[in-house]
């Protein structure tokens, strides 16, 4: 469940907003600001996930806000709500989730808050997850929670993705960049195609023009580009 921070000085619109908000299933708390100091308190005391600014502010503007909660929260999801495109251009250097114009579109704004707290709920959800060491991995049976300690590498084939332990050979739709997304720092991306664990390597060959990981009690090998050899073979000052 989300939590919101509406930040709006025209009341009218403050009221439509929080209206609309309640018929967000995933949003749980709604704070209100009238002013960019106000909103700059509850950032700093609830970390607010979901922020939704009106830009031209009393004191303190909406883009100077967001400035602040990213600040605090690189993950925070900010949305503008204004009635000038102009600012359009200036406020992108808090790469804003969305940029909605008044008079508000309901069906937009309600796509909107529907996608960011569904991104915000599997953000929290995969975040525990790699806090408890697991890897949801979505297959024609449903969802297998593997263990991180057991996956030894993961390639990509093709469309399919291959995730490598001793016990079985799984495959999955998603891409590499998402299942990294989801490993811990143990994981190293070695090529564009192979992700390996790095606990789980015993050797890296070369084979003249490519450079071949061995791993230990398992027969498949996996691949580091040219580059990545060298920052790894600097990190471990091998020879």
């Amino acid at each position: 469940m989300a939590s919101v921070l509406v930040c709006e000085d025209d009341e009218n619109t403050l009221e439509l907003i929080c209206s609309l908000l309640k018929e967000i299933s995933l949003v749980e708390e709604v704070y209100t600001a009238r002013t960019g100091e106000e909103a700059e308190e509850i950032i700093k005391k609830e970390s607010p996930q979901i922020l939704l600014l009106d830009i031209e502010l009393p004191g303190i503007n909406g883009i100077n806000v967001a400035k602040t909660a990213v600040s605090l929260n690189p993950d925070v999801f900010v949305i503008f709500i204004t009635g000038y495109s102009s600012y359009a251009s200036e406020s992108f250097v808090v790469r804003p989730y969305d940029y909605i114009l008044k008079p508000i579109d309901f069906e937009r704004f309600r796509e909107t808050l529907n996608l960011a707290t569904t991104k915000c709920e599997n953000d929290i959800f995969n975040s525990k997850l790699k806090v408890a060491g697991k890897i949801p991995i979505k297959d024609t049976n449903g969802i297998l929670f593997l263990n991180l300690n057991d996956i030894i590498f993961v390639e990509r084939v093709g469309e399919k993705t291959r995730i490598h332990t001793k016990r079985k050979v799984y495959e999955c739709a998603a891409n590499l960049k998402n299942i990294e997304a989801s490993l811990s720092s143990n994981f190293y991306r070695t090529h564009k195609s192979y992700i390996v664990n790095m606990e789980k390597i015993e050797r890296i060959e070369n084979l003249r023009d490519t450079f071949e990981i061995a791993f230990y009690d398992y027969p498949q090998k996996a691949y580091i580009s040219k580059g990545r050899y060298r920052f790894l073979k600097e990190e471990f000052k091998t020879t």
